[in-house]
């Protein structure tokens, strides 16, 4: 490139100077013309002084046709008319490596997005998360998140020890969802809130497009002030210039817009993108994750719940940095817990790189990089039946390469157009290729509900760029043996060995496609097996029917007021027409989000066993459809002045009440401070996601809580389509307060199938990958068994000349297809097995040597294998013997 950039440079200079001079000879002749002289004498005087004009034209013309440029061009041109000649080749090769690069190209954007890029701010890699490798400490009251989540004491104590980070910045969703926010007098809505430290905006260094960030100042004030996010203002503002100054009211607070972020940059929440950013409040309605007033930001050094990232000095490695400023950051963290156990071990602190979407790197490390080997293996195959395409079209051009060869081209040029076709048909399907991963990728956001951007970026297009200068390499190098070593004297005819050796390669790259193909085969089938266990597991519940929706009171404030409120609220969803029934719970069931502690029956403490408990409304178990063992379920009757009651599951009696007859009227909670009594048993059911295991329930009324929910979730059972009742529900719960939205709405069928949702994405992907790659191994083997069969056109033709039947051709040609089946089927075997276990954690219910699984891939190596062979060993029985043997 460098040397065609010269030639072109060269030539400019060289029509330039020409252009002068030609101008000042054109001056000269019409000098010599006004003297008397004829046009004819003054050309020639005027030349014999300029007769630089000539030579710098024929220079000119010497160096376009430099060499280098002309064989260029003539192999661009004979590699396109040779291309051109075979359009079903061309086209075929175009497309194999399309899907090839675009599969492997989408995959790679995925991983790009969610584990390897980098933050949209200046000088990225000095960016760290902060992390706890053991969790958090005993006595730390935490948001569920132990290994992310920081205290405020040791928040401030890291940003304040400057040896170690230029900058610490903290953040920390305002909700474990959305917010309730409103604009104007327009209704409510839901919006993703991320409370942030002063420091954030500047530690980071991300830019504003209009007004101004949030400063330290903000935060030691605990200003109501609010930056939109770029997204959000183009959203809902349509990028109106007057937003900055506009009041927009945040779960019922009003808080001034200041500025709007950077286009790039939106967020560091793993959930989701931010739509606001505000200031750390001391307010305790405007608590982080909305947890209860009784744990507060200012109030409760003991809770966890900020998120940090840091900056890195300049020379300072993360070990280093950590090492630094360990000992003021344990120092404030155990003064914020009391006095430590003295057998406690030492809070450990570490860096993480700040790339990728902190909380779905670990979610989607292990499923993207086992996509990324299956589609690494199509590409493969995509690329392995290319080079065996042109192979088998040079065997076919090698009278061609001989005669060329005879008339005395070198080697160079033959193995220089061979690159230059290459290079052509890879380029056209990177393109190709390209136009499907954009495509690709807008898809797989759409289908993983994926808020952030999975488009391909200069990374990807590096990526992309290095497998298809590989895949030029490989398709260059893999013909030209055949094209350099054929035979001058005998052009026409390729030796028997030559065949053999031919025919031995071209099964050995079968046979390892086959190989290949039956692993991913069993992969997908792992995979889609894993899925249908989730779609069939007992949820232990009918959710067929079931509306569940969130409700957050904004003006009451008090525990009797949202009792109130959450009665009344009751009530009116009830005499909804076609509402069943209704219910509250604290926390959605399916949601992945429980609470946990340390059971004590009729007064005897059970540290070793974990006990799972939900704070619920009046005909929960009739509502949901849990099936009650024994007892009663809870009752309207059930307040905060009745006496104490609880439903456990049977797992909990069979654990813990297992020596008893009847679990009716024992005692859960410390008898010394009115502890529950058991009033009903209930059949096990799903709580967190769909592949729990049974742990100990208890079910609470909610009324009886210690602390009435901030937050509740209503449960509605419909006759019908349960989205059909939302508009009668808004129009109930607006009735009570017309600035509360519904947050979440949604079937609760949808609420458990997002819990496997990534497992849906994955397998429905992998089943696509094992399609492809079926589809290319039966392209590669047809187009093989083909071109050996108009080969052995003349074989054939003697053959059934001295009596063979159509049958015993027929089966000639299958049995080769089935030969090599067989053998890449035993060599895969192992491979699939390895895969298997390598997936292990990724399945459910399902062993990773599952013998449906390897049978259905089997089944599927066998039926590509015999739709491949059948055309060619049809179209081999029916050779006319007469024209096969005229062919000889």
């Amino acid at each position: 490139m460098g040397s065609i950039r010269q030639l072109f440079s060269r030539r400019r200079r060289y029509d330039e100077l020409s252009e002068s001079i030609r101008e000042h000879l054109d001056e000269k002749i019409a000098d010599l013309m006004d003297r008397g002289m004829t046009r004819e004498e003054a050309e020639r005087t005027a030349r014999r002084e300029f007769g630089n004009v000539t030579r710098i034209e024929e220079r000119s013309r010497e160096v376009w046709q430099w060499p280098a440029v002309e064989s260029i061009w003539t192999d661009l041109k004979y590699a396109l008319r040779q291309l051109s000649k075979h359009p079903i080749f061309s086209l075929t090769a175009i497309l194999t490596l399309a899907l090839g690069i675009g599969a492997t190209t989408a995959i790679f954007s995925v991983m790009n997005a969610v584990l390897l890029r980098s933050l949209p701010v200046p000088n990225p890699q000095e960016l760290v998360y902060l992390h706890l490798p053991d969790g958090q400490p005993d006595g730390a009251r935490s948001t569920g998140d132990s290994s992310t989540s920081f205290s405020l004491p040791s928040f401030e104590a890291l940003r304040q020890d400057r040896s170690a980070f230029s900058e610490v910045m903290a953040f920390a969703p305002l909700s474990h969802d959305e917010a309730p926010i409103r604009v104007g007098n327009d209704l409510p809505e839901q919006a993703s809130v991320e409370m942030v430290s002063g420091n954030f905006f500047d530690g980071l260094g991300i830019p504003i497009v209009r007004g101004r960030t949030i400063v330290p100042e903000d935060e030691t004030q605990h200003a109501a002030v609010a930056i939109l996010s770029y997204a959000y203002w183009t959203r809902r503002f349509s990028r109106s210039p007057d937003v900055v100054g506009r009041v927009i009211h945040i779960k019922g607070i009003p808080f001034i817009v200041v500025g709007v972020a950077n286009e790039r940059f939106h967020g560091l929440d793993p959930s989701e993108p931010a739509d606001f950013w505000i200031p750390l409040q001391r307010n305790p309605d405007l608590n982080p994750w909305g947890n209860a007033p009784n744990q507060t930001l200012y109030g409760s050094p003991n809770w966890w719940c900020l998120r940090l990232i840091a900056r890195l000095r300049p020379g300072i490695s993360a070990q280093q940095a950590i090492a630094q400023a360990i000992p003021s950051f344990q120092a404030a963290a155990y003064a914020s817990l009391g006095t430590p156990d003295p057998a406690q071990p030492k809070i450990k602190l570490i860096a993480v790189p700040a790339k990728g979407i902190q909380g779905l790197d670990n979610e989607y490390n292990e499923p993207i990089t086992i996509l990324m080997i299956l589609v690494v293996l199509v590409l493969a195959i995509a690329c392995s039946n290319v080079a065996m395409l042109i192979v088998a079209r040079n065997v076919a051009r090698q009278r061609d390469f001989s005669l060329r060869m005879a008339l005395g081209a070198g080697r160079t040029v033959l193995i220089r157009q061979l690159f230059t076709e290459s290079g052509l048909l890879v380029i056209s399907g990177a393109l190709l290729g390209w136009g499907f991963a954009l495509t690709a990728t807008r898809a797989l956001a759409s289908w993983a509900q994926f808020k952030i951007s999975l488009a391909p970026d200069h990374t990807v297009f590096l990526f992309t760029s290095i497998v298809s200068v590989l895949a030029v390499i490989v398709f260059g190098v893999a013909p030209i043996r055949t094209a350099t070593n054929a035979p001058i004297t005998s052009a026409a005819q390729a030796t028997l060995s030559a065949r053999h050796q031919r025919k031995s390669s071209s099964n050995t790259v079968l046979v390892t496609q086959i190989a290949l193909c039956f692993t991913l085969l069993t992969a997908a089938g792992l995979l889609l097996r894993t899925l249908l266990n989730y779609e069939n597991t007992n949820l232990g519940m009918r959710t067929q029917g079931l509306l569940v929706f969130g409700i957050t009171p904004q003006k009451e404030t008090s525990d009797d007021a949202r009792l109130e409120f959450y009665a009344a609220l009751l009530n009116r969803v009830r005499t909804i027409p076609g509402v069943e029934s209704a219910t509250l719970i604290r926390n959605r069931l399916g949601g992945g989000w429980t609470s946990n502690g340390k059971p004590t029956v009729d007064g005897i403490a059970v540290p070793q066993v974990s006990l799972r408990t939900n704070d619920v409304g009046s005909d929960f178990l009739h509502t949901l459809g849990i099936p009650l063992l024994r007892g009663r379920d809870i009752l309207d009757s059930d307040t905060a002045r009745s006496p104490r009651v609880v439903i456990v599951n049977e797992t909990f009696v069979k654990k813990l009440l297992s020596n008893v007859a009847n679990p009716i009227g024992h005692r859960l909670g410390d008898l010394k401070e009115n502890p529950y009594i058991i009033i009903g048993v209930a059949a096990n059911s799903k709580y967190r996601s769909v592949d729990e295991a049974p742990l100990p329930m208890a079910y609470y009324p909610y009324t009886q809580a210690k602390r009435v929910p901030t937050t509740i979730q209503v449960e509605l059972r419909t006759i019908g389509n349960p989205l059909a009742f939302l508009p009668s529900v808004e129009r109930a719960v607006h009735q009570l307060d017309a600035n509360l939205p519904l947050e979440k709405p949604m079937t609760q069928v949808a609420v458990f199938e997002d819990s496997y949702s990534q497992q849906h994405l994955f397998s429905r992907l992998a089943l696509f990958f094992a399609f492809l790659a079926a589809l290319l191994v039966g392209i590669g083997l047809y187009g093989t068994l083909s071109y050996r069969v108009s080969r052995r056109s003349a074989e054939i033709g003697i053959r059934m000349a001295l009596g063979a039947q159509r049958s015993e051709v027929l089966g000639l040609i299958l049995r080769e297809s089935f030969q090599i089946a067989v053998i890449g089927t035993a060599i895969g075997i192992p491979c699939a097995l390895a895969a298997g276990h390598f997936m292990e954690s990724m399945l459910y219910e399902l062993r990773p040597y599952d013998m449906r699984s390897l049978l259905s891939a089997l089944a599927g190596i066998i039926g590509v294998s015999f739709a491949a062979a059948f055309i060619p060993a049809y179209r081999a029985a029916h050779v006319d013997p007469i024209q096969a043997l005229r062919s000889v």
